[in-house]
């Protein structure tokens, strides 16, 4: 078997659209290893999966198992400049969206700030379109669980994203679950750019009210 000029591999899969910068852990025989991708906030993750996959057997007549494969994506979220002095400056920011794709499951990791609390929430689903989707809601209320300091617990109940006239929504259903009870709650976002973000934000959505008295009482 002829060894594998790393450079050239690692060389090879920066330059695919979309991919930020790669990384090979070569196995103990000189092989493969570990294949590691960052890509750029909002890419279609399949699609890169694909390009890589073609690049690798065609280029270099190489077949890697899809576990040995992650694929990263770290988007940095603008916080406001400014917040107001009232009680909507508890609600909180989105900061961070870390995504890792390997083989059949993904991971999501959010983070919120709020004044001067950070929170980082993860959960794991499925690497499907729909999967990430929940994964990153799930994400996002574990985030939120923490700034309340676990007076209340979440369920997603429901996520879609849907066509409305030229734009797409993401619309979310969750249960609201406390020491008196439960409440379901929904939400709403408009996509922009990502589907990822607008998880997060049509999530905050749904509980911006009941927040803002939950991070009073902190």
């Amino acid at each position: 078997m002829t060894a594998i000029d790393h450079g050239e591999l690692v060389a090879a899969l920066r330059a695919v659209p979309g991919v930020t910068d790669a990384d090979v852990t070569p196995d103990g025989e000189g092989g493969l290893g570990t294949l590691r991708l960052d890509l750029e906030s909002g890419v279609d993750e399949a699609a890169v999966a694909t390009t890589v996959g073609r690049l690798l057997r065609e280029q270099f007549g190489l077949g890697v198992d899809a576990e040995r494969v992650q694929i990263v994506e770290d988007a940095v979220l603008d916080r406001p400049a400014s917040v107001p002095e009232h009680r909507s400056a508890a609600r909180p920011a989105i900061s961070r969206m870390h995504l890792i794709s390997s083989g059949l499951d993904v991971t999501a990791s959010v983070t919120l700030a709020s004044e001067d609390r950070i929170a980082i929430g993860e959960a794991r689903g499925a690497a499907s379109q729909t999967g990430v989707h929940r994964a990153v809601a799930t994400a996002t209320l574990r985030a939120v669980e923490q700034l309340v300091d676990g007076q209340v617990r979440f369920e997603l109940d429901h996520l879609e994203v849907t066509p409305m006239g030229s734009e797409r929504t993401v619309l979310v259903s969750l249960t609201l679950l406390t020491a008196k009870g439960t409440e379901r709650l929904t939400g709403a976002a408009g996509v922009r750019e990502d589907v990822r973000q607008a998880v997060i934000r049509a999530t905050l959505d749904a509980l911006n009210r009941r927040l803002e008295m939950l991070l009073c009482e902190v």
